[in-house]
């Protein structure tokens, strides 16, 4: 009886929360017309020092390469393992940065932090944090207050709520409702856009593992716990910033624009919420009862973080272009079209969007009308994020292929072919366009920009 109890109670939430959606206003981002991604910096290590995986000088360096190599397509970074000793460290604190990753010109690492944030809009780029509301371990500064003002969740026999374990250490559940009665909900958010005004300028932010549970020790419910999740995203707009998660949140559809991980979406929500309501970088591969085939019928983005490995991105910049380049362009493509309807089952679905655009998952091929887009890992897909009309071409085989042209490109009777490189475009040559396609020859794994004769415009 409870159980069935607790389950309407939570069918009555989402639905006053599907009624809130559209009272709540617009966000300062497109989502799903943006490279999300997470650049990771630092974590400790097991003997209380720390592993550097790039410096803020550096990450601006990749973020250049980065830029290049996509075309100047929007993005934003969230920057992981920025504060104290990196990544997971001294939550529910998050007011300094990592000194082992300030730039030599700069008194402090937090001045680097602000530097890098300003420096890389220059290449199409929204740098922000990666932070945590949920998560409170013992070595924080803020530790004995929140034990000591009981903002930790507790479980039925009043122990402290461990949630797991992170650098060898316990993660604690902090207490959403109690956090934020006390006002310190408050105090952390002022206190952050205090250290790093830029924030307010990004308009961003990523909360990891933001997920509500229940305290039985404080006799509160998940749904409970929820609500107040909704009070700090409400708290986060009314600063200016939209606050991200990890994972999908049906209740905070509206509040959160966003999510890392997008599994919690089954075919039916894609059908029912537009992309720029509610999207997500990737399916994560470890949940294996995710329906992962709906990352290429609807477009998955690319996720990053695993492959910036390294400062030198001589390391990491092919294994970038194969994942960028047979994901996002078909990402922003499809997140632009009405999403109409789904035919078949399991592998023969297709998908069926506006503007005669279909995804047809058993032969891995996206059309437009009578023309192919993508066919396997080969891709002519419209770079549909800059304003000179062209395409990227990437084939993982390689070799000669006739390219369908855009039907945008409407009777051009010439294109010109660049290589896409780390340094920019490099022109190759001028084909011809006969009856709405070209003849290509392609290097394995390499990718290529085509635009009709009208040229290459500057910057996007």
């Amino acid at each position: 009886m409870e159980i069935n109890n607790m389950k309407s109670k939570r069918i009555c939430f989402l639905i006053f929360c599907l009624c809130m959606i559209g009272s709540l206003g617009a966000f300062n981002h497109d989502y799903s017309q943006t490279w999300v991604t997470k650049m990771f910096l630092s974590k400790p290590d097991p003997k209380g020092g720390c592993q550097v995986n790039m410096t803020f000088e550096q990450a601006l360096e990749a973020i250049k390469v980065t830029d290049n190599l996509s075309l100047g397509i929007p993005k934003i970074v969230y920057l992981v393992g920025w504060q104290y000793n990196g990544h997971d460290d001294k939550y529910p604190a998050f007011f300094d940065a990592n000194p082992l990753l300030k730039r030599s010109a700069d008194r402090t690492a937090l001045e680097s932090l602000r530097w890098l944030i300003r420096e890389a809009r220059k290449y199409h780029t929204i740098v922000s944090l990666h932070i945590n509301m949920t998560d409170a371990y013992d070595d924080s500064p803020l530790w004995n207050e929140y034990v000591a003002k009981d903002l930790i969740s507790k479980n039925a026999d009043g122990s402290l709520m461990v949630i797991g374990e992170y650098n060898n250490r316990k993660a604690y559940q902090i207490n959403y409702q109690r956090e934020w009665e006390a006002g310190y909900t408050q105090k952390r958010i002022d206190s952050l856009l205090s250290l790093v005004p830029e924030l307010k300028e990004a308009g961003t932010i990523h909360s990891d593992a933001w997920i509500a549970r229940p305290s039985a020790g404080h006799h509160e419910t998940e749904i409970c716990e929820a609500m107040y999740q909704q009070k700090a995203a409400l708290y986060w707009k009314s600063k200016g910033i939209d606050i991200t998660s990890e994972w999908v949140m049906d209740y905070m559809i509206g509040y959160v624009p966003y999510a890392w991980h997008f599994n919690g979406f089954t075919q039916a929500d894609y059908l029912k919420y537009p992309a720029h309501v509610y999207t997500g970088t990737g399916l994560n591969p470890d949940i294996k009862t995710s329906d992962h085939a709906l990352g290429f019928l609807f477009g998955t983005s690319c996720y990053g973080e695993p492959i910036w490995q390294g400062a030198d991105y001589k390391g990491w910049e092919k294994a970038l272009v194969k994942d960028f380049m047979l994901k996002v362009p078909q990402y922003f493509f499809l997140n632009r079209l009405d999403r109409d309807s789904v035919s078949g089952s399991g592998n023969d679905r297709i998908a069926w969007y506006s503007d005669g655009v279909f995804v047809s998952l058993k032969d891995s091929v996206v059309r437009q009308y009578d023309r192919v887009l993508r066919r396997k890992n080969t891709v002519f897909m419209p770079a549909v994020w800059r304003s000179d009309r062209g395409m990227v071409a990437y084939s993982e085989a390689g070799g000669e292929e006739i390219a369908d042209v855009p039907f945008h490109w409407g009777n051009t009777s010439k294109a010109k072919i660049y290589r896409i490189t780390s340094d920019g475009l490099v022109y190759e040559k001028e084909v011809t366009v006969r009856k709405g396609c070209l003849k290509i020859k392609m290097d394995q794994e390499t990718p290529y920009y085509i635009v009709p004769e009208t040229g290459i415009t500057k910057g996007r």
